[in-house]
């Protein structure tokens, strides 16, 4: 088993990389070790001009048949165990021939357990052979998937007053979840969403508790062809997917995580305290807070990942985001404003029920109810020195949905009432509307 891996170009996704390098000795060997991080039916040969008219995958294992090991005398007591010198006869079974001259003096057959048999030497791993025919008038190059290599976004947002601009802060997480070094000598990190996923059948491990370092850059200078540590670039559009080329050739450690700085997208983030509340047409009173919300957008797409959010350098949460084109608007909340305010009441003006024909010309028909709902708002904003911006979204769950009054600026949008409304400092606001809902 060998402890170090070069890899010639390396395309990395969100669970897995692609492996591409120019096809070497046939037929290809690949360890156990490998050959658990690595999807089989992706291994593939690559080339403008190429022609495969046969591939073959063959496991090969050295045989443990007559070799001479040493196992538990079936004579040992729980106060004494003995060792005899045995020979393997079928290590499937873990059938042995030995001689106990506590049982008879002639050779005897019997099969024994895994951890009753010692080994002069470490007993040889399978390993994997994979080999192709094919006719090509060009450059040949191997390509598969392996699972131990990996990356993700990591943000650090930074807000301030409303009138200074909003910092965003990405590093790009690659992740070396295998034992061995890899060198990578050319490397791309493919951001948004792809319908690929590893097979994990030989993966059982990934998900014991384990130490792993973190390894900022740079990384390992002696790969690298400069001194400088390498870089990611802004991204460039393809199929709906956005690669991130890295600049130069880098190293990452077995177990390791392996951070670079990105580019650094121009955002803007309105903050604002959110209602956001549902009525299934039950008269009730209500009352809450408001949750501290943003709507985030930058200027060039944004791969989905964690991020921190800090306000005047304190942290007040995190969120995750989700692949984000360049200016669209993304909102999240991260946890409730003590000092925004509401109180709700739903009063039920009035309610008729009828029969409606479910076609024209039909003679069924289905049971209608319709009501009118008249809505109070209270709004308060307990903050002593500054005004915020407060959202009330109100989704009704019915067949129809009809703003009937409305005296404080709600819109309807599909089955949702709206409001925008700024509280000033140390205020309150009341807001009334009608519905008239069918169920």
């Amino acid at each position: 088993m060998t402890d170090h891996r070069v890899f010639a170009n390396v395309k990395i996704y969100s669970n897995f990389a692609e492996i591409i390098q120019p096809l070497g000795k046939l037929p290809l060997e690949f360890s156990a070790e490998d050959w658990s991080d690595i999807r089989s039916d992706s291994i593939t040969l690559i080339g403008s001009n190429i022609n495969i008219t046969q591939q073959t995958i063959t496991e090969k294992k050295q045989s443990l048949n007559n070799l001479q090991i040493y196992v538990r005398s079936p004579s040992s007591s729980n106060t004494e165990t003995k060792f005899l010198r045995a020979t393997m006869i079928d290590e499937n079974r873990n059938l042995v021939k030995l001689i106990d001259k506590d049982i008879s003096k002639e050779a005897i057959y019997i099969t024994v357990q895994s951890d009753h048999i010692v080994y002069n030497d470490e007993p040889s791993q399978s390993k994997y052979y994979v080999n192709f025919t094919y006719d090509t008038t060009d450059a040949v190059y191997l390509s598969y998937l392996r699972s131990n290599l990996n990356w993700k976004t990591r943000y650090q947002l930074n807000l301030f007053e409303e009138s200074k601009q909003a910092i965003i802060i990405a590093m790009a997480d690659i992740r070396n979840d295998g034992k061995s070094k890899i060198d990578i000598e050319h490397g791309e990190l493919i951001g948004g969403e792809i319908n690929l996923r590893m097979f994990e059948q030989h993966r059982s491990e990934r998900y014991e508790i384990r130490e792993h370092a973190v390894m900022y850059a740079p990384a390992n200078a002696h790969f690298s062809t400069t001194s400088s540590p390498p870089t990611v670039s802004r991204g460039e559009e393809l199929a709906g997917l956005y690669l991130f080329s890295i600049n130069q050739s880098f190293s990452i450690d077995g177990k390791t995580n392996y951070l670079l700085p990105m580019f650094r997208p121009q955002v803007t983030v309105e903050r604002y305290g959110l209602i956001r509340k549902s009525f299934f047409g039950v008269t009730a009173n209500s009352n809450g807070k408001a949750q501290r919300s943003y709507r985030l957008s930058s200027d060039r797409f944004l791969s989905r990942g964690n991020c921190i959010i800090r306000e005047y350098d304190h942290l007040v949460g995190e969120t995750f985001l989700p692949d984000l084109a360049a200016n669209d608007k993304h909102d999240f909340s991260v946890g409730q404003d003590s000092d925004i305010i509401y109180k709700e009441n739903i009063t039920l003006i009035s309610s008729r029920t009828y029969n409606q024909t479910i076609q024209p010309a039909s003679k069924e028909f289905e049971e209608r109810t319709q009501s009118v709902y008249f809505i109070n708002l209270l709004l308060q904003n307990f903050k002593k020195n500054r005004s915020v911006k407060v959202e009330y979204k109100q989704n009704i769950y019915a067949r129809s949905v009809k703003l009937t009054v409305n005296n404080a600026g709600f819109i309807q949008d599909g089955s949702v009432i709206k409001l925008t409304t700024t509280l000033s400092a140390d205020d309150e606001k009341s807001f009334s509307y009608r519905i008239e809902i069918i169920h």
